[in-house]
């Protein structure tokens, strides 16, 4: 037998070590390649009567990823799904509009043609997209064609002035919703009894864990955004299609918004062609040699950030907040690195928080709000709230000097809960194994999940719930100068779009990126500057050596869905105590 093992074991290592050798042979040519080949920067230029053609709006991400040092492209699939080598550029909102800002002023560029079917992003997201669409629209024509337009990519859409689908195709205008799954039956099926220890009803995020539907205060909450969002999105709609907002709210109930002849008759388009008709239509509107330059390539038209001694440095947060080290989220360790960093650079003046995170583990999001709250004293802090900035990620946010969000932002969700999983059910009625603990004390400092928790262990954790939840009233309460009665009045986990948080006092400003910029330069006292970013992006190299060392990573698609899963494999340790809201409406 032992014989056998070593034969199987030796056949394993060898297989492991031709595929790790095979790896750093791809790596080791595409370096030499790339070192070696020559410079062939493409230089743009952009032809007379163009227009900026954007076809891919899901490209649009909280930051640019930057060129590679080495810019390494294996055109080799990889046998097991450990190294992804596509990577899909993305660019930020500021980004997008400084490409649009510029192209409304070029003279070559003679309009936008926008040609998008799906459209992926938050809706945070696409209402700025259309917002700046709009403002392109007061000089220069947009022009829309899709074979089939999503909810999304319609909303986005319908501010062309002209706006045309094939004949076959439909469109997508429609209301919200929301769905997910509630797992009590089976766990009780199983036999699994979870624990749940929380404050603030308002606090849903483990509900999917202890109950069949959703509580009234959970719906309460959700039917409210999903209100706002839907107010706003036929407003916007009604205007641009000229449509009455009570016409329009009729139609979507009764279904007569998505066939492409009842969009046609009830005027949400304005033609049924094809795309070559479509071409005859743009030749005829602009000129009959028009060319399309696509959004990535007039990109590179842009002017780089130039060096500058002076910096403004923006901090993201983005992902949910764990305790250790880590790239895909906020990890701890990871992040309290980068703010010493920044606090150490003279030469930055001030700082961004970027945020765009629901939250996550409590310890961890104590840890990096004191570290803010350190570089805070040394250098002016802004928090910068992108689609939510909620529970542990309102948390960190507390230090910072002023609060912006847009209007669109998911801003407060204040409460703690814990979460607790007990599988003597499981053990003893479905599998038959029994365990037994010999033991000096009731408390020996750690919780048996393999036996049903005890009442003088239930009260040690909601007290342990009830102080979190006390000291994140009273950061609130000193950060936004209110009462400790006054934040527990908006707080038990309840959640706000970013208007309703101005009214509440939650944040400062209703603004955008480029306002938080603006004042931070501001209060950093200089007029020219440099905005670097944190932390640094990887390259191509690094990304692979990092995936390789991660082999857990073949289980990201299951772990990025669950953030129970995700907290036990990629921490140090599980956090119970959890300031986190499940942000599901996108």
């Amino acid at each position: 037998m032992n014989f056998l093992k070593e034969i199987f074991f030796g056949a394993i290592k060898a297989i492991l070590s031709i595929f790790l050798a095979f790896i750093m042979l791809l790596i080791f040519f595409s370096v030499i390649g790339t070192l070696f080949s020559p410079n062939t920067q493409e230089e743009i230029s952009v032809s007379e009567n163009s227009l900026l053609h954007i076809n891919n709006l899901n490209l649009i991400d909280d930051r640019d990823t930057k060129e590679d040092e080495l810019n390494l492209n294996f055109d080799i699939p990889l046998p097991i799904p450990i190294v992804d080598n596509k990577q899909t550029e993305k660019i930020s909102l500021i980004t997008f509009e400084n490409i649009i800002n510029k192209a409304v002023e070029d003279e070559n560029i003679k309009g936008i043609y926008l040609n998008v079917e799906n459209v992926g992003i938050s809706f945070n997201k696409a209402e700025k997209v259309r917002d700046i669409l709009e403002e392109f629209k007061k000089k220069k024509p947009i022009y829309s064609y899709a074979d089939l337009q999503t909810k999304g990519a319609y909303f986005i859409s319908s501010v062309a002035d002209f706006m045309a689908i094939s004949p076959p195709g439909f469109i997508s205008v429609s209301g919200f919703g929301i769905s997910d799954f509630f797992y009590k039956n089976m766990f009780d099926e199983l036999g699994i009894n979870i624990n749940l220890f929380r404050v603030g009803e308002y606090k849903g995020a483990a509900e999917t864990y202890v109950r069949t539907n959703f509580s009234k205060e959970n719906e309460e909450q959700y039917l409210n955004l999903l209100e706002y969002r839907m107010s706003n999105y036929l407003n916007k709609i009604s205007i641009s299609r000229s449509i009455e907002k009570d016409n329009l709210f009729n139609m979507i109930e009764n279904f007569e918004t998505e066939l492409a002849n009842d969009a046609l008759n009830n005027q949400l388009i304005d033609s049924l062609i094809y795309e070559d008709e479509m071409d005859s239509y743009l030749k005829n509107k602009v000129d009959s040699s028009y060319k399309k330059i696509s959004l990535l390539k007039y990109r590179k038209t842009l002017k780089n950030n130039k060096y500058n001694k002076n910096k403004i440095a923006v901090l993201y947060a983005i992902g949910n907040i764990l305790p250790g080290t880590g790239d895909d989220g906020i990890f701890s360790e990871s992040i309290i690195k980068e703010i010493k960093k920044i606090k150490k650079n003279k030469n930055i003046k001030s700082v961004i928080l970027y945020v765009n995170s629901g939250g996550g583990s409590a310890f961890a999001s104590d840890l990096i709000a004191r570290e803010l709250e350190l570089l805070n004293k040394e250098k002016p802090l802004i928090a910068y709230m992108s689609d939510v900035c909620a529970s542990g990620g309102y948390y960190i946010s507390m230090p910072a000097d002023t609060l912006i969000a847009s209007s669109g932002s998911i801003v407060g969700s204040i409460g703690v809960f814990g979460l607790l999983p007990e599988l003597s059910g499981l053990l003893n009625d479905k599998l038959k194994i029994t365990t037994d603990q010999i033991r000096t004390n009731k408390n020996i400092g750690e919780i048996d999940p393999f036996r049903p928790l005890e009442e003088d262990e239930k009260k040690l954790i909601q007290r342990g719930i009830d102080q979190i939840y006390s000291d994140f009233l009273s950061i609130v309460s000193e950060g936004r100068s209110m009462t400790v009665d006054e934040v527990d009045n908006l707080a038990r986990g309840r959640v706000y779009y970013g208007n309703e948080g101005k009214k509440l006092n939650l944040i400062d400003i209703v603004g955008e990126f480029n306002d938080a910029i603006n004042l931070a330069a501001k209060l950093g006292g200089i007029e020219n500057y440099q905005i670097i970013e944190y932390p640094k992006q990887k390259t191509e190299i690094e990304k692979i050596i990092s995936s390789i060392q991660q082999t857990k990573s073949v289980l990201d698609p299951f772990v990025k869905n669950n953030w129970i899963i995700e907290s036990i494999v990629k921490n140090k340790f599980y956090d119970p105590f959890q300031m986190r809201m499940e942000y599901k409406i996108d």
